[in-house]
């Protein structure tokens, strides 16, 4: 057996010892994603009940505390969903091989023989990106040629276009169908944070100075304050980080992954400006740009290029991911 065979059947066996590694992360996914929704509803009756109904007095300021911490938590947890649950985009069919090539791919195991076929399949597909020894990328676990910026996630199991993380919080991946609804998500769950931060703030001063009477809403809203000023942190933190990939048009695997795509800050091919790589995210239409309704550019598997010379709306056009819905 020659060196090459023998470090693709080295490959195989290291695959599939990575999805056993995950069999229990897939099974426990749905811990993390209840725990977040848990957290957000007993938020959601400190604040409302402890805090505005049974707390603040003047009406105004109850009226006006209510009416803004809705607001976020409703945008907050509909972006929430839309992330969980739109389902992430995979290749198309024009990028798995014919049934004659496949039987071919799996008669033979020379890896030059295999890379022959693979570029043959690959010649009419926008692919550009190889793996770091120069070969067509091929993931076998899908049977499909992987376009540019596509990857395979160990825990679903399955190639993913533009695949930036897979974000254990919400049980699924981060990609190219859901990107926009995860930046909105983020954003949102900040701003909430950070609203519900100050006024408990401001009311757990009160208590501390006795100018509030203690009652049995005191802890619940020095709790409320300490966790929402923790993810406030936290998420400002994880924010600026996507926000400068976002404007730099990186993904998180790129970013961390120096060996997956020529994606450094110096030698980044997709990086069109920062205006334009937000449109690709956000859409052309600014007024659905705040709202968790997909408009991102392009198709997910061919991206124009810092070079080019036609605007981004001829390079990129809309496109629905299936099953696509408000």
């Amino acid at each position: 057996m020659s060196k090459e065979e023998k470090d693709t059947k080295i490959t195989i066996n290291e695959t599939e010892e990575e999805e056993d590694d995950h069999s229990g992360e897939r099974k426990a996914g749905w811990v993390l994603p209840i725990f977040i929704i848990g957290l957000l509803a007993t938020c959601y009756y400190i604040f409302v009940v402890e805090l505005c109904i049974f707390t603040v007095q003047l009406l105004e300021a109850k009226v006006t505390f209510l009416v803004i911490f809705h607001l976020l938590f409703l945008l907050c947890v509909w972006c929430y969903l839309r992330t969980v649950m739109t389902p992430p985009a995979v290749p198309p069919a024009k990028f798995r091989l014919s049934e004659s090539d496949k039987q071919l791919y799996l008669s033979d195991e020379r890896p030059q023989v295999l890379q022959e076929i693979l570029i043959c399949a690959a010649k009419d597909l926008p692919i550009y990106t190889k793996d770091p020894k120069g070969d067509v990328r091929y993931c076998t676990t899908c049977q499909v040629l992987k376009p540019d910026r596509c990857h395979h996630c160990p825990v679903c199991n399955v190639c993913i276009l533009k695949l930036d993380h897979h974000c254990v919080f919400l049980n699924n991946c981060v990609g190219f169908s859901n990107y926009k609804f995860f930046l909105l998500c983020v954003t949102y769950a900040l701003l909430l944070c950070i609203f519900t931060s100050a006024v408990s703030l401001h009311f757990s001063k009160l208590f501390w100075t006795h100018q509030l009477p203690n009652s049995p809403s005191k802890v619940p809203i020095i709790v409320l304050f300490c966790l929402s000023t923790f993810f406030s942190i936290i998420l400002f933190l994880f924010g600026l980080g996507h926000s400068e990939l976002a404007l730099t048009n990186v993904t998180s695997r790129e970013d961390n992954d120096d060996t997956s795509d020529d994606t450094t800050e110096e030698n980044n091919p997709y990086n069109l400006g920062f205006g334009k790589n937000l449109r690709e995210v956000f859409g052309n239409e600014k007024k659905y740009w705040f709202l968790p309704i997909f408009r991102s550019l392009g198709d997910g598997f061919s991206f124009p290029m810092g070079e080019a010379t036609e605007d981004i709306e001829k390079n990129a056009a809309f496109a629905k991911p299936p099953n696509e819905g408000i």
